[in-house]
């Protein structure tokens, strides 16, 4: 029986060869760990992809991926895998707006979007959707959509040589602008279209 390669060399980038050379001994060796190994592989693969589609039927919003990507983006450290940890951070994110004149900045803006009725002038993040979001999620459909979004984000830093500094403190003007840019909604939609995720009203390709 012939198999494709191609999705595995992909995905995980393994030489064809050495997949070729796990499959061999498959007939031999059938408790070797490489062929467990290639079995695994081929099904998570599998399971992703079934997870992708369910993903695709989520009410995910371009403004729900914004969020995200920028609080994971001033949070690596979080453990986002505590799914219930993780949504008490993104809660104190949604808060941590400041008075600082980078706050000012547009880019602060679309993050801290709504202004507070209460004469501070303080501003939050519109993280409701969000967590719902994210409470709907299956294990599966949770780890997936947080991965593609590391992905975005390993492309963001590429551009962005980030100094890592405390949220936007101490971050200059021009560097705002550079923020603002990496994460439009344009840099998102280009990451995201291809996977087709948000078919629904207002969502991110609507």
């Amino acid at each position: 029986m012939r198999f494709s390669y191609k999705r595995l060399v992909d995905r995980f980038l393994i030489p064809r060869p050495t997949l070729i050379e796990w499959q061999k001994r498959v007939k031999i060796d059938k408790c070797n760990w490489r062929v467990n190994h290639l079995n695994f592989l081929r099904e998570h693969l599998d399971i992703e992809e079934l997870t992708l589609e369910e993903l695709k039927l989520k009410p995910i919003l371009i403004e729900d991926i914004f969020l995200i990507s920028v609080f994971l983006f001033f949070n690596a450290k979080y453990d986002y895998m505590d799914r219930d940890n993780f949504k008490k951070e993104l809660r104190v994110f949604a808060y941590s707006n400041r008075k600082s004149v980078e706050y000012r900045h547009d880019f602060a803006k679309k993050i801290w979007s709504i202004e507070l009725n209460d004469d501070s002038g303080r501003r939050v993040a519109n993280y409701s959707n969000l967590i719902d979001l994210l409470d709907i999620f299956t294990a599966a459909q949770y780890a997936l959509f947080i991965r593609i979004i590391k992905q975005f984000l390993e492309i963001v830093e590429t551009k962005l040589e980030p100094s890592h500094t405390d949220l936007l403190d101490g971050i200059s003007w021009q560097e705002l602008h550079m923020y603002d840019k990496a994460f439009s909604d344009k840099s998102i939609k280009k990451q995201f279209e291809s996977l087709a995720i948000g078919n629904h009203q207002k969502s991110l390709f609507s």
